[in-house]
């Protein structure tokens, strides 16, 4: 009697340890469909915006206030809420009398996002979706190069929005690019003593460089001046007023707009090689 009682103790444990088993598989199997579904979600989203940012990315001009171009950004239009009304952009716009008090009647509704180092450019994104009935993106441009346009914009990337060329930046994150500039003038700056690194531990030591100074032009328009350290064999294949391609590194991937000045000061100069007519 006392073996059945035993091994009918131990059949009841086997069948519990199981069915704790069991109960823990199922768990672990739910937590894994549970993280895919979360992954797969996730994924998916960011495609979507992705692709948002992709296909759409449509700027239309809407009108023009106190000498600000705007624009609305993926959206065929815009209304805003005024009192117990709903006024399209244009008939809410058209009570004031300047870019200032339009985003003064709008600030309390308004989150500033950032400000960028451009001359001031502010991006912000709307607080108040009663008034706006959508979630915004609003990018009022105040460069150092006079733009002052505004977009209202749905789905919004700004970075993307740059590189189309809003606010007139015009930018682009080429690790490798080339471009062709017109080699203006050479200028001889003599031999100057400057220091140079010789080991891993920073040790350095005098030594005498050749500089001169390249005048680059961009289409007749925009003209930069840069330094150079260059041996006399390389000066001589220089030929003033030829076009030559510049090879540039952007090492750490920045955002770079298409002037003279953002290009050589955010990329280092590899290569010059003469331009050849096709």
């Amino acid at each position: 009697m006392k073996k059945k009682k035993r091994r009918s103790k131990k059949k009841n444990y086997n069948k519990l340890n199981k069915v704790i088993i069991n109960i823990f598989t199922l768990l672990i199997i739910a937590l894994i469909i549970i993280l895919l579904i979360s992954i797969i979600s996730k994924f998916k989203n960011e495609r979507e915006d992705v692709d948002s940012y992709s296909k759409d990315n449509t700027v239309s001009e809407y009108m023009v206030l106190d000498n600000s171009h705007i624009y609305l950004y993926n959206l065929d239009k815009l209304t805003i809420k005024d009192n117990e009304d709903y006024l399209d952009l244009r008939e809410y716009i058209a009570k004031y009398e300047s870019v200032a008090d339009l985003f003064t009647s709008l600030e309390n509704n308004l989150s500033v996002k950032t400000t960028l180092k451009d001359g001031g450019t502010t991006i912000y994104k709307t607080k108040n979706k009663d008034l706006f009935k959508d979630d915004l993106t609003i990018i009022r441009c105040h460069t150092e190069e006079g733009n002052r346009d505004i977009y209202f914009g749905k789905n919004m990337n700004t970075t993307t929005a740059f590189k189309n060329g809003a606010c007139g930046k015009d930018f682009f994150e080429d690790k490798s690019f080339t471009k062709i500039y017109t080699l203006d003038n050479v200028k001889d700056l003599g031999i100057r003593e400057v220091e140079n690194v010789i080991d891993k531990e920073g040790h350095t030591e005098k030594v005498k460089k050749h500089f001169y100074e390249l005048t680059i032009i961009k289409d007749n328009e925009d003209t930069i001046k840069i330094e150079r350290v260059m041996d006399d064999e390389s000066v001589k294949a220089l030929i003033k007023g030829k076009k030559y391609t510049f090879y540039f590194k952007n090492k750490y991937g920045e955002l770079i707009q298409n002037n003279l000045t953002d290009i050589f000061n955010k990329c280092s100069l590899e290569q010059i090689v003469l331009y050849e007519e096709k």
